[in-house]
């Protein structure tokens, strides 16, 4: 049965929440005359002695929930749950031993908890990765001798800002905790919210994967795009003998990627650039914008495309997309989202009863129209008069007029064809022919009906998708001086995403449970870096 002990390891053993009322209002009380005194000195410093009240009633608080979870622990009901998880437990656990270990509860108040730690029963050959469990913190949600609200504190402040600032206000809030301490709290929730995404998509694959209603009957909008974060390698040691006064470059024989100017170190890594892939999923009202009644999915990876489709189709499938009304696909012209989404709806389950449409964002439409154009008008002036004039056609689904246009105006710019099959074109002449093929192919593919689609009340464009990747990815993972490994940026993505869908409760909630259920944590398998997805600093 657990035990709690306040103060220290052999401190005050605790009996319920009425005990440890009592003593923290013993230590209100002597506290109250102090701060009415400084008060009384200076009412000026208002400000500070509100800080010290809010750090005094959390330490409060830390007391009084340690005295309701040493009450349950006594529970006989507390005792059959325990005895419940340690049975289902996917590994035959033994009956446990007592241990004690040092936690955190809400503001950062530390006590001392002796608790059931299981270990599993392990036969010979047996490799078997689950680890065992805390059968009585685990009860009550603690990760890793944290409390519920403290992990979730801590979390959010990380996705919310760097790590020095987090730890900052959290300290001025009370909870005294160095930045290792905070960085390896919102490591662990980042874990557990990516293994409950990577089981549902092996429910997905297997087929057990239960659907949900959430989408019923809604109009579905999604849209999947790619964002651009520096990455780091592992950091290379150098000798600093052997490399004495040499540069990066000098030293490795490799050229000084991601740096701008060369300097000597004593270690260094390679900072390259990848594409975490982003979707969201939300439901649309009658004229194509976001039902803000309802709540969107956000979700994102560093994994390959065929890891952000699985993602994808897992969470189609799990908010019940098969009973929606109609899914619209919005996009930019990406050849490896548009390959995927037939892929995707197979995997979703999504039944011929439900109308699909695919988008071409007419943003980006617009915008290959305008580089076409700037290399066939080189009079702004013009060019403006055109533009407006094609813009217009394209928007009413005249694409085909606006293909022929170009393809007339580049024979006119260009009427000398290459004087050999083969001959290279110029970059202007490939880029306008790339911009003419752009719209023939999307609209023959009926990407590109806007005219009909605007009157069906369908999202044109994909702004909801470069929203989300402003908020999720730029304003907290790209920035001078920032690098990720590559893990640790997959959990910040998994950490702003679920923080900016407003779904952090509901999923840390799953996560808890799950983790109740089984404690082996289940995280994607990522490559530190693939030549194919390496992006050149330019098209950054």
């Amino acid at each position: 049965m657990g035990v709690m002990n306040v103060g220290k390891r052999d401190g005050v053993t605790v009996s319920d929440s009425g005990q440890m009322f009592a003593r923290f209002f013993t230590e209100v009380t002597l506290e109250a005359k102090r701060l009415q005194l400084e008060l009384n000195a200076d009412p000026m410093k208002l400000e500070e002695i509100e800080r010290q009240v809010l750090e005094l009633f959390g330490h409060g608080a830390g007391l009084f929930l340690t005295g309701l979870i040493a009450e349950c622990m006594k529970q006989p009901e507390y005792q059959a749950r325990c005895e419940e998880v340690r049975k289902e437990y996917p590994v035959p656990l033994k009956s446990g031993e007592d241990r004690q270990i040092q936690i955190r509860i809400a503001n950062g108040f530390t006590c001392f908890a002796t608790t059931r730690y299981c270990a599993p029963i392990r036969k010979l050959g047996d490799d078997s990765e689950i680890p065992g469990i805390d059968i009585e913190l685990t009860q009550f949600g603690f990760s890793g001798g944290d409390s519920p609200a403290l992990v979730s504190k801590v979390a959010r402040a990380t996705a919310i800002m760097p790590l020095a600032l987090a730890t900052n206000e959290l300290q001025r809030d009370g909870i005294k905790l160095d930045d290792s301490v905070v960085d390896r709290i919102s490591s662990q929730a980042a874990k557990e919210l990516l293994t409950v995404r990577e089981r549902n998509v092996e429910l997905l694959r297997s087929g057990e994967l239960v659907a949900g209603n959430e989408l019923e009957g809604k109009t579905v909008s999604v849209q999947i795009d790619g964002a651009r974060t520096r990455i780091r390698s592992v950091l290379e040691e150098l000798c600093p003998i052997e490399n004495f006064g040499k540069s990066q470059s000098e030293a490795t024989g490799k050229p000084s990627l991601g740096r701008s100017k060369e300097a000597r170190r004593r270690a260094m890594f390679e900072a390259l650039w990848r594409e975490p892939k982003v979707i969201t999923i939300y439901v649309h009202d009658s004229e194509g914008r976001r039902d803000k009644s309802t709540q969107a999915t956000i979700d994102g990876t560093f994994g390959d495309a065929e890891s952000i489709q699985m993602i994808v189709a897992m969470h189609l499938h799990r908010l019940g997309a098969a009973k929606a009304k109609s899914i619209s696909f919005n996009s930019d012209g990406a050849k490896w989202i548009w390959d995927r989404i037939d892929t995707i709806l197979k995997l979703a389950k999504i039944p011929e009863t439900v109308a699909i449409y695919r988008i071409l964002d007419v943003y980006h439409a617009c915008e290959n129209l305008n580089k076409a154009l700037a290399i066939l008008y080189p009079e702004a002036t013009v060019r403006r008069e055109v533009y407006r004039e094609l813009r217009t056609k394209l928007r009413d689904s005249c694409w085909e007029e606006v293909a022929n246009r170009l393809q007339a105006d580049y024979a006119n710019r260009y009427p000398q064809e290459p004087s050999q099959p083969g001959t290279d074109l110029t970059v202007d002449q490939k880029e306008c022919l790339r911009v003419i093929n752009y719209i023939r192919h999307h609209g023959k593919e009926g990407h590109m009906n806007y005219g009909m689609y605007r009157l069906m009340g369908l999202p044109l464009g994909s702004g909801a998708i470069e929203s989300a990747i402003r908020r999720v990815v730029n304003l907290r993972m790209k920035s001078n001086g920032i690098f990720w490994r590559i893990n640790r940026g997959e959990e910040m993505l998994m950490l702003r995403a679920t923080v900016l869908s407003d779904r952090w409760d509901e999923n840390r909630l799953i996560a808890k449970q799950q983790m109740k259920a089984n404690q082996k944590l289940s995280l994607p398998k990522l490559e530190t870096v693939k030549p194919d997805e390496v992006i050149p600093a330019t098209s950054a």
